[in-house]
């Protein structure tokens, strides 16, 4: 059993001589790895480089406190003071300005004016063109054994109410006596 281990480790290991040695690069592209990698490195956006630290947005001088007395300066280091550096630019100028958020655009027919007054969204059904809209349930989550305990579905799997109405795929739900099936809505 030995000899036959022994021999099947030289029979491969010669197999493997053949291939040009271990740095040696492949003769055609393998179709599952690919060619070679190749690294590059990936440039910043524009002003990148040169925004370093955010500025911080001015802020008010705090309120004299009437209870704590203020120092008296000392005239003989006020004389050797070096003058005060420049005055920093003023702050709203390099602020980012926050983007309003964009309004809704306007409903494209009566029902989905009715869907979104109702708390409804209004959103494409399954893979077709359809669309329907879509509420949330008052009960989503809580506990349930049958259908009737849910102003929407009864989840079979969580055995809590469906958080949205009307749910499309396949669920497995409880009905009003408690039988479990699977409802499937496309």
């Amino acid at each position: 059993m030995r000899y036959l281990v022994l021999a099947v480790a030289i029979v491969l290991s010669a197999c493997t001589m053949g291939l040009g040695g271990k740095g040696g690069k492949a003769v055609a592209a393998n179709p599952i790895t690919g060619g070679d990698v190749t690294v590059t490195a990936l440039s910043g956006p524009p002003g990148a480089a040169t925004a370093g630290a955010a500025p911080v947005a001015a802020t008010k001088p705090p309120l004299p406190n009437p209870a704590r007395p203020h120092p008296a300066p000392a005239a003989a280091d006020t004389a050797q003071a070096k003058p005060a550096a420049s005055p920093a630019k003023p702050a709203d100028a390099a602020a980012p300005v926050a983007e309003e958020p964009k309004p809704e655009p306007p409903p494209s027919s009566p029902e989905e004016a009715a869907c979104r007054k109702k708390g409804g969204q209004w959103a494409k059904v399954g893979k077709g063109a359809g669309q329907t809209c879509v509420q949330r349930t008052r009960d989503a989550g809580k506990e349930c054994k049958k259908a009737s305990q849910c102003e929407g579905l009864c989840l079979a799997r969580s055995g809590t109410c469906a958080p949205i109405a009307p749910l499309f795929g396949c669920n497995e739900i409880l009905q009003n006596d408690g039988s479990r099936v699977t409802l499937c809505i496309d």
